[in-house]
């Protein structure tokens, strides 16, 4: 009988046991209904995301900040499950916790930038510089994206989140109408005020991301832009129509790149 051969890792069934971790990693982060689910992953009735999260440690550090009343007899009260507890501790760690900083309150900073004495771009990048730094100063603000891939999952917290975080979008949204209207400025077609503060918010979060994961490569030196802000800036000469042409963000970059190459087409207005 010839020797059963060694295990190992780049084998055969090594590759079915890891096939098998990257489809339940698949499965767990899928937008799809619980029931389409493996049975594993359909007993989890709260993002796996926070699994750590310890009832008993959420009581011990409640009695020892202080105050009477807090006993696990009185959490149990309150909260009859662990299932039961986490979506609310999400939603007023999020939402209603006062020493979290509600980020669209700088919204309020943006037409001020009409009557500042700094140039436009200066201000664009001091506001954008300002409000990267101060959500990666709080670790909080990374809780949505630590559960919001799951939340398709999870619709009841969804529906509790959704409507704050419009709210936030709204207000940075009158803010830039504010400023546009302030200066005289308007959109190319198809951008709206709304849809420039939707654009800005998803590339915040995608720096802010990016700032964790590669923190050497993000951060700038002590006398450049960072590239946030520069982003910011880039995308705003983007989207204004500086001349009133009423020519698109496509139609402009194509007859940049014609005018670059040596094929001068004049832009052709809508």
């Amino acid at each position: 009988m010839s020797p059963r051969p060694q295990a190992s890792r780049d084998d055969a069934t090594a590759k079915r046991f890891l096939r098998a971790a990257a489809y339940l990693i698949d499965a767990y982060l899928d937008d799809q209904p619980r029931e389409k689910q493996p049975a594993r992953l359909r007993t989890i009735h709260f993002p796996a995301a926070l699994d750590w999260l310890d009832i008993d440690d959420v009581i011990r550090l409640a009695a020892a900040q202080g105050g009477t009343g807090v006993s696990k007899h009185a959490f149990y009260n309150r909260w009859p499950s662990r299932d039961d507890f986490l979506p609310e501790a999400v939603i007023y760690a999020l939402l209603a916790d006062e020493d979290f900083e509600d980020s669209s309150k700088r919204a309020e900073e943006v037409p001020e930038v009409a009557t500042a004495e700094a140039t436009f771009s200066s201000e664009i990048i001091r506001i954008a510089t300002d409000l990267l730094e101060s959500l990666q100063r709080d670790p909080r603000n990374y809780l949505t994206l630590h559960i919001g891939p799951l939340l398709p999952q999870h619709p009841l917290l969804w529906e509790k989140l959704l409507p704050e975080m419009q709210r936030m979008i709204q207000a940075w949204a009158d803010g830039y109408a504010a400023l546009l209207t302030a200066f005289g400025l308007v959109l190319r077609p198809g951008w709206t005020a709304h849809r420039v503060a939707l654009a800005l918010q998803a590339m915040l979060d995608g720096f802010i991301l990016r700032y964790r994961i590669l923190p050497d490569d993000y951060q700038p030196s002590a006398e450049e832009i960072g590239i946030f802000a520069d982003t910011v800036t880039a995308f705003v000469l983007g989207v204004i129509d500086a001349d009133r042409s009423g020519v698109s963000v496509q139609a402009a970059v194509d007859a940049l790149v014609k005018l670059a190459s040596g094929r001068c087409i004049p832009l052709v207005l809508n």
